[in-house]
């Protein structure tokens, strides 16, 4: 149960990374840092996000909602 409700929190999180991608503002966008990097993909893709123009990061930033979003959907599908 608890599993359930949580992946339907991150499911949330996801669509609202999504919403923020199309419609925050080209400064919050600008000025957003990512965190530390375990991995050599996390570091890739902090890299792509450091050196790209608001556009590249606003499809990144989408990209990203969106495999959050589903992923943690299927979770609760599934669980």
């Amino acid at each position: 149960m608890w599993l359930t409700i949580l992946l339907g929190i991150i499911a949330i999180l996801g669509l609202l990374l999504m919403w923020f991608s199309v419609f925050g503002k080209k400064n919050a966008i600008e000025n957003m840092t990512m965190g530390g990097s375990i991995s050599l993909f996390e570091l890739i893709f902090d890299l792509l996000i450091e050196l790209s123009p608001t556009l590249v990061k606003r499809i990144l930033l989408f990209i990203l909602g969106l495999a959050i979003a589903f992923f943690s959907t299927m979770g609760v599908i599934y669980s």
